[in-house]
């Protein structure tokens, strides 16, 4: 059993053109995640209960928007890790990349007690290269381009599953399953983890460097993605048109438009008329993290959005800009991650400075990091801006500070919309 589970199925089998859908995990009746309110996790989740799985878990006490999908969804999970959390008989225990490895006390339980053992992306991966699967990838817009597409497929009555890197606002879920042979994946580069899946189709946002602490230079972090492009038949490898058309969206932005471009693509290779691809694409409302509006505080217009990368915040200021022209964009970014800062340092200080005010909240480090935040300091300075050491502090700095004919933004991957969101449930003093 333990097998059929850790190692990926990579075989696909063709019959009459179609791809066909494998019975897989067939054999498994309960599952326990380990971390499971990390967005993969989560959609994973879904994935088996769909498919009559038992299912339940465990993580942290920290708040995330993946909290009210597992309520909805009524799947349990305890919130602190011990080994008596894991149910006697599970047939297979998933694991957060967070954890596995680590010396947390549920996955020492785990190998003890000779549980097989996988993360989240060979987990699904058991499905999605049994399916005519669409790996989106790129250093930026995955989930925003991965989203519409699978959008545009439901509404073409497609009956795609979906697995995204944030909650849809149409399926309020960061999945959806389906019962066709088309399977959507965004496809996270870091760790290799792409490397899990076999995709028949690939559509590839863009490339610039990231995640430096696990790919020493640009040429190696390029490298991955052109294994990864390789899997798919040239014909079926899309790029983002950086021309063509414009497309009627309720999300601002240029970079929205070339995800709409790139959805399009694919979308129209697949048999989806253009007039079914512009009606979908109209009708889309995004993704949360993405541009997210939270309302007013004392006139002040209120967003969020997940930009971590130099080149992301850029764009969303673009966005900004092209959508309030007048008013006064204030920025209170939370950079992530420790070694992503230092090595992009300077185009983060050159993106940041298209906004009329800057403030930076401490740095959101991962579970690998360690330490003070010296760099998050080092960013204000080169800014001349604000530093906060934390979200209350923020928080009342611009409780006190912020007036009309502004836009104030959170932005980053880390907790910093909760200063957002605080501030649009805040009573005007």
């Amino acid at each position: 059993m333990g097998l059929l589970i850790l190692h990926s199925v990579w075989s696909r089998r063709l019959s009459n053109g179609i791809y066909a859908m494998k019975k897989l995990f067939s054999h498994i009746q309960s599952a326990y995640f380990i971390g499971i309110k990390g967005v993969g996790m989560t959609a994973f989740a879904q994935v088996l209960k769909a498919k009559g799985v038992s299912v339940s878990g465990s993580d942290t006490t920290e708040q995330f928007f993946t909290d009210h999908i597992l309520q909805n969804l009524h799947i349990p999970y305890t919130e602190g890790f011990d080994e008596k959390n894991i149910p006697d008989g599970v047939d297979v225990v998933v694991a957060s990349p967070a954890y596995l490895g680590s010396d947390n006390p549920e996955i020492r339980a785990v190998e003890q007690r000779g549980i097989p053992l996988l993360s989240w992306h060979a987990g699904v991966a058991e499905f999605f290269n049994q399916a005519y699967g669409i790996a989106v990838c790129g250093t930026n817009g995955k989930s925003t381009t991965t989203a519409m597409l699978g959008f545009i497929l439901e509404y073409a009555g497609y009956d795609p599953t979906v697995v995204v890197g944030s909650r849809v606002n149409a399926w309020q879920s960061n999945a959806r399953v389906g019962s066709s042979k088309y399977f959507l994946i965004e496809a996270d580069e870091y760790k290799d983890a792409f490397l899990h899946y076999y995709p028949a189709m690939v559509l590839i946002t863009n490339i610039e460097y990231d995640h430096p602490d696990y790919f020493p230079t640009k040429e190696s972090y390029k490298k991955s993605f052109d294994t990864f492009m390789g899997r798919a038949q040239k014909e079926n490898v899309f790029h983002t048109p950086q021309t063509g058309k414009r497309f009627s969206l309720k999300m601002p932005g240029e970079y929205n438009q070339e995800n709409a471009r790139l959805a399009y693509a694919a979308a129209s290779s697949l048999g989806v008329k253009d007039t079914v691809i512009e009606e979908a694409l109209a009708r889309f409302t995004g993704l949360a993290r993405r541009f997210e509006y939270y309302g007013e505080y004392k006139g002040a217009m209120l967003y969020d959005d997940y930009a971590h990368h130099p080149t992301e915040l850029t764009a969303f200021i673009q966005g900004v800009r092209e959508k309030y022209s007048k008013e006064q964009l204030i920025v209170l970014f939370q950079p992530h991650t420790f070694s992503r800062t230092d090595a992009l340092f300077d185009d983060f200080v050159e993106s940041l400075s298209r906004a009329d005010q800057v403030a930076i909240l401490q740095t959101y480090g991962s579970a690998r990091e360690v330490g003070d935040d010296v760099i998050g300091e080092r960013l204000a300075h080169a800014l001349q801006s604000k530093y906060f050491s934390s979200l209350s502090e923020a928080t009342e700095y611009f409780r006190a500070t912020l007036g009309v004919n502004t836009v104030f933004a959170t932005v980053g991957a880390g907790d910093g919309w909760q200063v957002v969101k605080a501030l649009s449930q805040a009573k005007e003093q």
